[in-house]
């Protein structure tokens, strides 16, 4: 019998609900992992992968941070703003130029 992994182990019906929730609200998501060191990302949503030009095989097991949509204007501070948000407990709002997979370069609000 094979093993069952990712999202849809019964341990995680947790996360399937979240999924379930958020999907279908025109949201671009990803979820990750935060018990492994580069908090991993695990999960991200058909929105995010049609916005940012990659497949979700490209896009898991990346860290969280999506320094892969970094580019030559991803303000630096901004970086570290984002970073220490997600490390912390603490809800910020940063302004950020990310990169599609096309070099096409986008300036956005992110919630963290």
């Amino acid at each position: 019998m094979p093993v069952r992994r990712g999202h849809v182990a019964p341990q995680n019906t947790f996360l399937d609900t979240i999924i379930r929730k958020f999907d279908g609200q025109n949201r671009k998501f990803v979820i990750a992992n935060a018990r492994v060191e580069n908090c991993a990302i695990i999960f991200c949503n058909d929105g995010f992968c049609d916005m940012w030009g990659y497949t979700r095989a490209e896009v898991t097991q990346k860290p969280c941070t999506c320094s892969f949509l970094y580019g030559p204007h991803t303000g630096r501070p901004a970086v570290a703003q984002m970073a220490k948000a997600l490390l912390g407990s603490e809800e910020r709002k940063v302004e950020i130029a990310l990169y599609r997979k096309d070099g096409e370069t986008l300036s956005v609000y992110r919630v963290l």
